[in-house]
C-alpha cells in the first residue's frame, strides 16, 4: 500500500461522517420534455455489415507466409487476375499483407445505393501493424447470414487511429452501398405483437420506444396522455396512444393525416417528465458512480477501513447533526430538512478523500443490507 493511501485511510480513522435522516421527503418536481427527447421509433436502429478481406502494402508486419489463413487468399486473387502461383510455398517470405475482419455499421435511419460508410478493419493473424496497408476490395454482408446478400464493398486505404493499438483501424467512407436498407416504421394492427382490444386490426400504427434510462410505468403513462390529450381531436378518435409496457407505447396514424407531419407532431408532443427512477449506477473502471432518481439511504451504520458511517435519524430537528465521540466529522448541510440520499453520502464521504474503491464497497453493503433505495447497476 503507498504511503497517499496510507494517509488517507489514516485521515479516516479520526473521521465519522454524520448524515441527517428524515421519514419523509417530497418527490423533487419533474420537467418539461418533449416526446422526441425520451423516445425513438421502433425501426429505427443501426445495421452492421460484415466481411473478411485482404490487407496488403504492409512493410513486413503483416502475416508471413507461415501463416496460411492469409497466404490462400493471397494466392487466389493472384489467380483471379491471371497471375496464378502453383504453390503457396512460391509466396514464402510475404509479409505484406494480412487478413483483417471489417465492420460496416450503418445509419439508423438507413441508406441508399451508391452512399458511403466508414469500415472498421481488425487483424487477426500474426500481423503486427496495419500501419499503411490498402484493403482489396471485399463484400460485405448483413450480420445475420440466413440474409445470403452483398450489401455493400470495401477498400480503400487504412487510417491507424491509435499509434498503441496498429492492428486495428478505419477506412474513411471505405465501403459503397449496393442495396438500399431502408427503414419500416409502420405496423398495421396485425402485425403488432400486442392484444388489446383497442388495436385495430386493419389500422396503421407506430411504437415510441421509450430510453432505457426513462422507462418506467410512469413515463409511459405521461406519454400517452400527453399524446391523447394533444392528438385525438387532430385524429377525430377518443383515444390516440396506448402504454402497452414500461418501454412501449403504440400511437395510431390516422389516414387523414400524412406520415412525416404526423410524426413530427408526436415528437415536438410537451410532457411533464416524471422523476426517473432511482438507480446507482457505478463503473470501476473508470470509477464512476452515477445518481439518478430519488436514490435514499435508511437509517445505518457501516464500518469500511476504520471509517464509520451513519446515517440517522438525530434526537433534535430535522437536519440538524449531534456531535459524536470523533472530535471530527462531516455534516450535511444542517439547513435542510430532507431525506437524505445516496447524494448526501458522496458529498459527506469527498472532505475525507475517501478512495473510490471504499466509496463503492459502501455502497455496496448499505444495498446489501437493504437500506438503499434504489437500482443498484454495475457495468463494465
Amino acid at each position: 500500500m503507498g504511503s497517499t493511501r496510507r494517509n488517507t485511510i489514516g485521515c479516516a480513522l479520526a473521521a465519522m461522517a454524520v448524515l441527517a435522516w428524515t421519514s419523509t421527503g417530497a418527490m423533487a418536481a419533474g420537467v418539461n420534455a418533449r416526446v422526441g427527447d425520451v423516445t425513438k421509433l421502433k425501426g429505427q436502429r443501426t445495421n452492421k455489415l460484415i466481411g473478411m478481406g485482404l490487407v496488403t502494402g504492409l512493410s513486413g508486419t503483416g502475416d508471413g507466409d507461415k501463416y496460411l489463413p492469409s497466404m490462400r487468399p493471397l494466392a487466389a486473387t493472384l489467380k483471379r487476375f491471371a497471375n496464378p502461383v502453383a504453390s503457396i510455398d512460391e509466396l514464402g517470405g510475404s509479409k505484406n499483407c494480412a487478413i483483417v475482419m471489417l465492420e460496416a455499421v450503418l445509419p439508423e435511419f438507413g441508406v441508399r445505393e451508391g452512399e458511403m460508410v466508414d469500415v472498421q478493419v481488425t487483424a487477426f493473424g500474426s500481423a503486427k501493424s496495419l500501419k499503411g496497408g490498402r484493403l482489396l476490395i471485399t463484400p460485405l454482408l448483413y450480420n445475420d447470414f440466413s440474409v445470403q446478400k452483398v450489401f455493400a464493398r470495401a477498400s480503400g486505404p487504412i487510417t491507424i487511429l491509435s499509434e498503441d493499438e496498429q492492428v486495428t483501424g478505419v477506412i474513411r467512407n471505405g465501403a459503397t452501398v449496393d442495396e438500399d436498407v431502408l427503414v419500416r416504421f409502420l405496423a398495421t394492427g396485425r402485425e403488432l405483437p400486442y392484444g388489446a382490444e383497442w388495436i385495430q386490426p386493419n389500422a396503421r400504427y407506430v411504437t415510441l420506444l421509450v430510453s432505457d434510462a426513462h422507462a418506467s410505468w410512469a413515463m409511459v403513462h405521461e406519454l400517452a396522455t400527453a399524446i391523447n390529450t394533444e392528438l385525438a381531436l387532430a385524429a377525430d378518435v377518443e383515444q390516440v396512444a396506448l402504454a402497452v409496457d414500461p418501454k412501449n407505447v403504440i400511437v395510431l396514424v390516422p389516414p387523414t393525416q400524412a406520415f412525416a407531419s404526423w410524426i413530427q407532431e408526436i415528437e415536438n408532443t410537451v410532457l411533464l417528465v416524471p422523476e426517473a427512477e432511482a438507480r446507482v449506477i457505478i463503473d470501476r473502471r473508470s470509477g464512476t458512480i452515477v445518481v439518478s432518481g430519488n436514490a435514499k439511504i435508511s437509517p445505518v451504520i457501516i464500518s469500511q477501513r476504520g471509517l464509520t458511517v451513519t446515517v440517522a435519524q438525530p434526537p433534535g430537528e430535522p437536519g440538524t447533526v449531534i456531535p459524536l465521540q470523533s472530535q471530527s466529522f462531516v455534516a450535511v448541510d444542517p439547513s435542510r430538512a430532507a431525506d437524505v440520499n445516496v447524494g448526501d453520502l458522496l458529498e459527506a464521504l469527498k472532505p475525507l478523500n475517501i478512495p473510490i474503491e471504499d466509496r463503492i464497497e459502501i455502497l455496496t453493503k448499505v444495498h446489501k443490507l437493504g437500506k438503499l433505495h434504489a437500482e443498484l447497476i454495475f457495468e463494465n
